[in-house]
């Protein structure tokens, strides 16, 4: 079945923590709303499944229609129907970006170029910028009353994660499957008139997805030919 509580977190980044030395690393992402509410966004930065290291593409100007139908900055959680027409995301159908232009990344390493320095650049560039509205698609968890947070501590612990591709897995991740249910990372710089996007995805996952379920099909699909694109300016 899909996933559960598929929605948007609409808030503002207060802080941020590169996990390491565990089976599953994450890159953590503390967030309030305008009712003082506390998020944490966990962000998969290694894969459980074969080959570890995840697709990645951002863009520093990303234009598409989705961003009209965002919920209002700072409102909190918003659940989300898994349809099209409405602010939900679809990898395969909803041209946000070409997938041929992802690359694989490794969590972390000596140099720049690894997945946590490219969140870390995104995140920690909101956190200084005070008008910054930031947006995280995926999956709630919590509130859980009286259980404080396990990285930034606040109670209840509440936030969200499967922020990334979630349709085309394979073996025990297939019953997440679905369509218009995607994870991803939106930031919003007014003063700047613009729109930064991260989109991650497993390399185990199938661009070739099944329409009603999201299950992946027999052949791999990295992009859609003659498919109308957003305009964006990838990071790379």
């Amino acid at each position: 079945m899909p996933i559960s509580d598929y929605g948007v977190l609409a808030a503002s980044a207060v802080d941020r923590r590169r996990e390491g030395g565990t089976d599953t690393p994450h890159y953590q992402i503390h967030l309030r709303d305008e009712q003082g509410t506390d998020y944490r966004a966990a962000v998969n930065v290694l894969s459980q499944q074969a080959p570890p290291d995840l697709r990645y593409f951002a863009s520093e100007d990303f234009r598409h229609p989705v961003t009209a139908l965002l919920p209002k900055a700072g409102s909190g959680w918003t659940a989300l129907p898994s349809r099209p027409g409405a602010a939900s995301l679809d990898f395969v159908r909803g041209h946000l970006f070409d997938p041929a232009a992802m690359r694989v990344l490794p969590p972390d390493g000596p140099g720049p170029d690894d997945l946590g320095d490219q969140l870390d650049a995104h995140v920690r560039r909101a956190i200084g910028d005070s008008s910054a509205a930031v947006y995280v698609f995926g999956q709630r968890f919590g509130p859980e009353p009286g259980v404080p947070d396990k990285v930034f501590g606040f109670l209840p612990g509440n936030g969200v994660h499967d922020v990334h591709m979630n349709q085309g897995n394979s073996g025990r991740f297939k019953a997440d499957d679905g369509v218009y249910q995607d994870g991803a990372l939106l930031i919003h710089f007014p003063a700047e008139n613009r729109w930064a996007a991260v989109f991650l995805a497993f390399q185990s996952q199938s661009w070739h997805t099944d329409d009603r379920t999201g299950h992946a099909g027999s052949a791999s699909v990295p992009h859609q030919p003659g498919a109308p694109r957003p305009t964006t300016h990838p990071t790379h």
